[in-house]
This record gives structure tokens, C-alpha cells and sequence, in this order.
């Protein structure tokens, strides 16, 4: 019965815990005053925009898909708000017409993938294509610049010793955390990936789940938009390369199985946070940026072996 117990355990732990522990004791060991407040307050700053982005990208694993265009929509947000802004647009209006677009394209993602029937992969790789045109001619393929203070409020202020944008990236996570957990349109979308044949017994609609999954899904990536750009100061077209593949990392490293439907956003911030820790300390390091890629790249492989691991022994009991 305890060996039961324990193996239950081990299969419901994510394997981002594990890993973040090996990580402490490797960059503990090996990078000098890795265990300070500011390495670590760094290490939220820069998880912030990815943890934001993750917490969208859970939703659309849980449905046994993957979000191919979310880095590029970041992107494309990003751009556009700078781009509203040189245009004499209202900040206000500005930022509520960013969250508007954001949601439009992720209801683009869910009609298509919804009512035509086609794979999430095909359909979200298309929209990359899409919204990756979209910032280039918005940008004319190159950085562009608005001043305001908001940006250096947002992104560089701190409240109990951090910045505004971990903060809002927390309520983003609780926020999310309490859909998924508490609300019935969160148990609907867990049932998209587990058991639509259910879901539709039940009389809900798989369509309008998926579609509202997907809205909720851009919509978070317009305030990783958002965020990013009070970051950098800048909207940058290609600033957002790359955070599709780290977003769909911090989902399953967090635990989160692409097969049933199992999972949540809890585990998602260990995954998040495990990326960010890895990047830091090989930063730290002095390793290449592109050994950092190929180590992100491993260690997602390795959470994926374990994931199936995991999976097999459990259905061998």
C-alpha cells in the first residue's frame, strides 16, 4: 500500500520540481552568490511575459494541442500597441484595444481549428506566418520607440521588492489557476482533452469551449504583449521568437500531458521557473546563448521520456 501511495506521488509530482531542485544544487555549487535576492528577483522579471503566455498556452495542451502562434502574436501585439500610441491613440484606449486584439486572433485560431475541423498544429502554424507579416509591415521590419512613463513604471517600479510586471503576471496565474479549478468552463476544457464524448453527453459544446479557450488563450498573450514592451521600453517584431516553443516547455515540464487532458497551470510555473533558472545560471555561467537553446531543448525531452515513463508504469499496475 505505501509503495502504491509513493508511486502515485511521484507520478502527480511534476517534473519541473525535480529538475529546479538538481539546478539548485548545480549553480548553488558552481556560480558564486547564485542564492542572493537580486539573481532572484531578476529571474521573476524575466519569467514574468513567458509565465503570462504559459498560462494561455495550458489550456490549449489540456485540449491535446499545441499554440505554434503565440510568439509571434506577442509580437504582433506588441508592435501594434507602440505603433497605436505613435498614432496619438489614448493610452487607456491604447491598452483595451491591444486585449481586443489579442482576443480576435485567438478567436481566429478557434473558428479555424473549431469549425473547419483542421489540426492545431496546421492551423496555429499558418496564423504564425500570419501575425509574424503583420508585425514586420507594422514595424517596416524594424524596432520602433513611443516615450512614456508608464513603461518605466510598469516595468522597472516595485511593490514588496518586486516589479509590477511579476505582480501582474501573478494575477494573470491566479487567475487562470482559479478558472481552470473552480469555474465550470475550466472542467469543460480539462474534459476537451480527456473526454469529449462526455463533454458532449453532458450538452455542452466542444466548438464553443475550444473557441472560448482560444480567446482566453490570445488574450493572454496581449498582456504578455504588453508586458514585454514595458520591458524593453520598445516594440520589437521578433521579440517574441522563440516564446512559443519555451510556452508549450513550461507546460509540460509543469506536468501538464498532452494525452489526457491532465494537468493544470500549478505545474506550469515550476516549468516556467525552471527555463528562466536554467537560462540565469548559464548566463551566470558565461555558457553561449545557443547551448542554453539545445539545454532548454534537452531538458524538455527529458520531461517528456519521464512523462511517458511515468504514464506506462502507471497503466502496467
Amino acid at each position: 500500500m505505501q509503495k502504491l501511495k509513493l508511486r502515485a506521488a511521484v507520478s502527480r509530482t511534476p517534473p519541473a520540481l525535480y529538475m529546479l531542485l538538481v539546478l539548485f544544487i548545480i549553480f548553488g555549487t558552481t556560480v558564486d552568490s547564485y542564492f542572493t535576492f537580486k539573481n532572484f528577483s531578476n529571474v521573476l522579471n524575466q519569467s514574468a511575459t513567458l509565465l503570462v503566455l504559459a498560462c494561455g498556452q495550458t489550456l490549449i495542451v489540456l485540449m491535446q494541442g499545441t499554440d505554434l502562434s503565440l510568439g509571434f502574436m506577442l509580437s504582433a501585439l506588441s508592435v501594434s500597441w507602440i505603433w497605436l500610441l505613435n498614432l496619438g491613440v489614448p493610452m487607456w484606449l491604447s491598452i483595451l484595444l491591444v486585449l481586443l486584439l489579442g482576443g480576435l486572433c485567438g478567436l481566429l485560431n478557434g473558428v479555424l481549428v473549431s469549425k473547419l475541423h483542421l489540426p492545431v498544429f496546421i492551423v496555429t502554424l499558418g496564423t504564425q506566418n500570419i501575425f509574424r507579416s503583420i508585425a514586420l509591415l507594422i514595424s517596416d521590419s524594424s524596432t520602433i520607440y513611443f516615450s512614456h512613463p508608464i513603461f518605466r513604471t510598469i516595468g522597472k517600479g516595485t511593490f514588496l521588492g518586486l516589479t509590477y510586471t511579476v505582480w501582474i503576471a501573478l494575477a494573470c496565474f491566479a487567475l487562470t489557476w482559479f478558472m481552470l479549478r473552480r469555474t465550470t468552463f475550466g472542467s469543460r476544457v480539462t474534459a476537451l482533452g480527456g473526454n469529449q464524448e462526455a463533454l458532449t453527453l453532458a450538452g455542452s459544446s466542444v466548438s464553443a469551449n475550444t473557441i472560448k479557450a482560444f480567446v482566453y488563450c490570445g488574450f493572454m498573450a496581449a498582456v504578455s504583449g504588453l508586458l514585454l514592451t514595458c520591458r524593453i521600453e520598445s516594440g520589437n517584431p521578433l521579440g517574441g521568437n522563440g516564446y512559443e516553443f519555451n510556452s508549450v516547455a513550461a507546460v509540460l515540464l509543469g506536468g501538464t500531458s498532452m494525452r489526457e487532458g491532465r494537468g493544470g497551470v500549478g505545474g506550469t510555473i515550476l516549468g516556467v521557473l525552471l527555463i528562466q533558472i536554467l537560462k540565469s545560471g548559464l548566463n551566470m555561467m558565461g555558457i553561449s546563448s545557443i547551448y542554453q537553446n539545445a539545454l532548454v531543448g534537452a531538458v524538455v525531452l527529458l520531461a517528456i521520456i519521464l512523462d511517458a515513463i511515468v504514464k506506462r508504469s502507471r497503466d502496467n499496475e
